[in-house]
């Protein structure tokens, strides 16, 4: 009597769905890591462009009086430092406690 070998796919199957899991895993990993990072860059941005759009607007307004130098808060959406200068360089800067922009007009 012969004995039939059955074939050991069984294993191989479970060892499959394993791999395809850790496969799985990784992929929804990677890309859950790479939107966390576009989130943060984009609220970065945001952040940039909000104070750039307040000083611009803040400069545009601020530039009938004339003024020699000027520093003041402004509160839109977080907190704003504006400070304007005349000499050696006309010069408009805005700061927040994580960075600074400044326009220059050099004459």
């Amino acid at each position: 009597m012969k004995k039939r070998s059955q074939p050991l796919t069984s294993g191989f199957i479970l060892l499959e769905c394993i791999v395809a899991l850790a496969i799985l895993t990784t992929t929804v990993f990677l890309f859950q890591t790479s939107q966390v990072h576009a989130l943060k860059e984009t609220k970065k941005s945001q952040e940039e462009l909000q104070m750039l759009r307040v000083l611009y607007e803040e400069t545009k307004e601020r530039r009938q009086y004339q003024m020699k130098t000027a520093n003041y808060q402004v509160t839109r959406n977080g907190s704003f430092t504006i400070s304007y200068q005349t000499s050696p360089m006309a010069q408009a800067k805005i700061s927040t406690k994580q960075q600074d922009w400044a326009i220059i007009r050099e004459k």
